[in-house]
């Protein structure tokens, strides 16, 4: 097989713990990619005038959505679930707004932290 593998950067967006149905507590990281979103398009009758006062209203209120950054979209691409003992086991915990590279390969996923 060849060796083809696919790379791109993910940014830490949120740690959560948990409790399994087990009973045992789970550490959970999530990584997004953020990328950047188009501007809202509108088509419109050139002669409609509810249509020009509706526009920026729209505009505004795709402005407003919570947590999110003006003009960038989280997009959902790794999610690790650790045991309690194995989130310990880390000498430098990732922390939220953490950058990674994942790189997945024929057999191994790899993250590794940037900078």
């Amino acid at each position: 097989m060849s060796g083809i593998s696919v790379r791109f950067k993910a940014k830490v967006s949120n740690i959560s713990l948990f409790d399994a149905p087990f009973g045992e507590r789970m550490v959970k990281l999530e990584l997004t990619e953020e990328r950047e979103m188009p501007e809202p398009m509108f088509v419109r009758s050139p002669d409609s005038e509810i249509s020009r006062e509706i526009a920026p209203i729209i505009s505004q209120i795709m402005r407003m959505f919570p947590g999110a950054s003006p003009g960038v979209m989280r997009v959902p691409r790794v999610t690790l679930v650790l045991t309690e003992d194995e989130w310990e086991k880390f000498v430098t915990k990732p922390s939220i707004g953490d950058f990674f590279e994942i790189t997945i390969s024929n057999e191994k996923i790899e993250l590794k932290r940037e900078g």
